[in-house]
């Protein structure tokens, strides 16, 4: 065995090298005849250490200095070393106690310089950097494109760039390599990109590589995922057992995580469980979902809001509308299975075509693909309209479905107190409306409503026309601060005391959302309609007789919406007798008609004028002296026809008050009670059903109870007329 120091070692490289000059002169020196040759050796641009595997012998290092460790590496590597002149002055001392092959050698070198603070970074070609191992990252380490697995183990300084597919470079990598870098190495992340660049002595680039590429695997998923088609039982059903089952008896026999979701159009179950609970799922699925009698019941629902002759018709069409899906998903089926029947027929008669494969479903027995629906075959229900209930048959899933819908059906419908101020305003020839002459008191201050209507007035807007009626006059009036308290009807007056302008009725109801409300301020005519003669001595005759409303008729259709938004479908009928005409010498008359229909929306409280119901009428005035005006001749001397000509416009206020609860409309009504002039009569009526002998001296309540004792010729039933 050979044993050499390191000044050895240099002298044994030194006499090998003159040995092999010589032995290279020799055949020159023979041949002094011919022409001498400059040789210039060639540098290779990447020199590789020559004859790694050779032994070398045994390496002993006897308090050597760095300088000679750094040369005795330069002879080794066939590399020139440059030197910081700051590099720390050591001493090394090694014995490697058995021979070495040079790759060894020059990895322990580099170890050992490594380990005592000085690091070698390769700058390409035949030179290396010798740094302290404080400033390595300042002298660029070279960058290695490819993998560091497939180099030779080194102590020398690179920088590696880690792409990560799957592991994060942030969140995933960064903890995992802060445990793995040297003292005196350092790492960036790029998040971005999901890159990490490291600066590391290859070796351990290599242990980062190594770990890195077992790390950056996709996740490997534990759970299977499987449909499982049920035919008996409903989907969302079993999924509330499974689920009982799972977080109880189940859940220390179970593995991992266990997750069921229904698919109500399928009727399929998605389980997701560990492999190794499939199978006892299964077994559960399968005993439950089986064929089985229905436990059928009846159930009345007793309703309180809504007619259950309007209820029934409603869930008869839901029901209707789920099986056809059900034969239109029977049909689909059918026709999938001869689709896939005729496929597999034609690949089997082709030997070199590829198998189609048909997607498998989990099932529980039975073919049936009907329970995606809510309700059974069993299911039946009839209205009583008597008790204003719904009899229901079914099942009792059948019957859970029906209860909770008609319980979203049962509600109360939300209301509006409607009220309405309706005037006529009688024009002159300059007037072109009459809103000039009607004023609205507000907040202590009073405006006219055409000022209210142009803008002018001051803290009282105008929207701008709001419907869409027939009407050449109209508008909103949105009120800031409006409150229950506010009354409409003492709220409008003539406007300085105008005696051409009077309030014909001041009416106020409570309309229920999507119903319909009316205000009728009329008084019933008799109108003839049909007349007939008897032929006899006495000459009589008769004639039917049918009561029609002639008047003013206000009907609303309000839409309340959730935001406080009450759209308004408003039908104004204005009827009055504007001439008389006589038929078969009966004295009919003639009535006038003034209609429009507007559709406005405005938020609650707010007031909505409509106008422009104008009528024109006029007629002769015979006037003379008294007995000279009426002797012929002289007549036409001493009188005259006077033409009188009249302009009538009907306006009406209206205001909409959307009612939240039943306590507001109490509060509202007792409010109005409050304001009535004959307050306690009315609280008494409400109290005791009886006004007793309290009447007021001249109040309306004796005035209305003085015209309830005069006959009424009033019916809205035709009736016989003989005279």
């Amino acid at each position: 065995m050979i044993r050499f120091s390191i000044l050895s070692l240099s002298a044994f490289i030194a006499l090998a090298s003159f040995s092999d000059a010589q032995e290279t002169d020799t055949p020159a020196s023979s041949s002094r005849n011919s022409t001498a040759e400059l040789v210039v050796p060639s540098i290779p641009a990447e020199p590789a250490l020559k004859e790694p595997e050779a032994m070398i012998g045994e390496l002993i290092l006897v308090e050597d200095s760095a300088e000679q460790v750094l040369t005795l590496l330069e002879q080794m590597t066939d590399k020139i070393i440059l030197r910081r002149q700051d590099l720390p002055a050591l001493k090394f001392t090694f014995n490697s106690r058995g021979a070495l092959s040079k790759r060894e050698a020059v990895l322990a070198i580099e170890s050992l310089l490594s380990l005592n603070g000085i690091m070698l970074t390769d700058m390409g070609g035949r030179f290396m950097k010798a740094v302290p191992a404080t400033n390595v990252n300042t002298h660029v380490p070279q960058m290695l494109a490819g993998s560091t697995l497939e180099l030779d183990p080194s102590q020398q300084i690179y920088a590696k760039l880690f792409k990560l597919e799957y592991l994060n470079a942030t969140e995933g990598a960064v903890p995992l390599v802060q445990n793995l870098i040297s003292q005196n190495s350092s790492f960036l992340p790029f998040p971005k990109s999901n890159a990490l660049l490291i600066s590391d002595a290859l070796v351990n680039l290599q242990r980062i590589e190594s770990i890195l590429n077992e790390a950056d695997q996709p996740q490997s998923i534990r759970e299977q995922v499987k449909f499982i088609k049920l035919d008996y039982v409903q989907a969302s059903e079993m999924q509330d057992r499974l689920e009982n089952l799972i977080q109880g008896p189940l859940n220390s026999y179970l593995e991992g995580n266990t997750s069921v979701t229904a698919d109500e159009r399928t009727n399929q179950l998605i389980l997701i469980t560990h492999p190794g609970n499939l199978q006892i799922i299964l077994d559960v699925i399968e005993s439950v979902d089986v064929d089985a009698a229905p436990l059928t019941g009846s159930e009345v629902f007793q309703l309180r809001q809504a007619k259950a002759e309007e209820v029934v018709p409603i869930i008869e069409d839901i029901i209707s509308g789920q099986e056809e899906g059900r034969e239109e998903d029977a049909k689909v089926a059918r026709e999938n299975e001869r689709s896939n029947g005729q496929r597999n027929e034609n690949n089997g008669n082709n030997n070199n075509a590829p198998a189609v494969p048909t997607p498998t479903v989990a099932g529980s027995g039975g073919t049936e693909a009907n329970s995606s629906l809510q309700f059974s075959n069993f299911v039946g229900l009839s209205a009583d309209e008597r008790t204003n209930s719904i009899v229901a048959y079914g099942t009792q899933q059948d019957l859970k479905t029906l209860r909770e819908l008609i319980e979203k059906i049962d509600i109360p419908l939300p209301q509006v107190l409607i009220e309405a101020v309706i005037t006529q305003v009688s024009l002159s020839e300059k007037q072109t409306s009459g809103l000039s002459s009607i004023s609205m008191t507000y907040n202590g201050a009073s405006k006219s409503i055409e000022d209210l209507l142009i803008g002018t007035a001051g803290g009282i807007s105008i929207n701008g026309p709001g419907n869409s009626a027939t009407s050449s006059v109209g508008g909103t009036i949105p009120l800031s601060n409006s409150s229950s308290d506010f009354l409409l009807s003492s709220s409008i007056s003539p406007t300085n005391n105008d005696s051409d302008t009077r309030v014909l009725s001041a009416p106020r109801i409570v309309v229920s959302h999507n119903e319909e409300g009316i205000i009728n301020v009329s008084r019933s005519q008799p109108i003839i309609t049909s007349s007939t003669n008897y032929n006899n001595s006495s000459g009589t005759s008769s004639s039917s007789v049918e009561y029609r409303d002639i008047g003013i008729q206000l009907t609303v259709t309000p839409l309340i919406g959730a935001d406080g938004t009450v759209q308004m479908v408003i039908e104004q009928k204005v009827e009055n007798i504007v001439d008389k005409v006589f038929i078969d010498e009966n004295e009919q008359p003639v009535i006038g008609v003034r209609e429009a229909t507007s559709t406005v929306s405005v938020k609650d409280g707010q007031i909505i004028v409509l106008g422009g119901l104008q009528e024109n009428s006029g007629g002769d005035t015979n006037s003379y002296f008294p007995i000279v005006g009426r002797l012929p001749g002289i007549r036409d001397i001493f009188g005259g026809n006077t033409e009188d000509y009249s302009r009538t416009e009907i306006i009406i206020f209206i205001r909409p008050t959307v009612l939240k609860n039943p306590d507001q409309a109490e509060h509202l009504s007792r409010d109005y009670i409050d304001k009535a002039s004959e307050t306690e009569v009315i609280k008494q009526y409400i109290e005791t059903s009886t006004t007793s002998d309290i009447y007021l001296k001249g109040s309306k309540f004796e005035e209305d109870q003085a015209d309830d004792t005069e006959p009424s010729t009033n019916s809205t039933k035709p009736r016989s007329l003989r005279r």
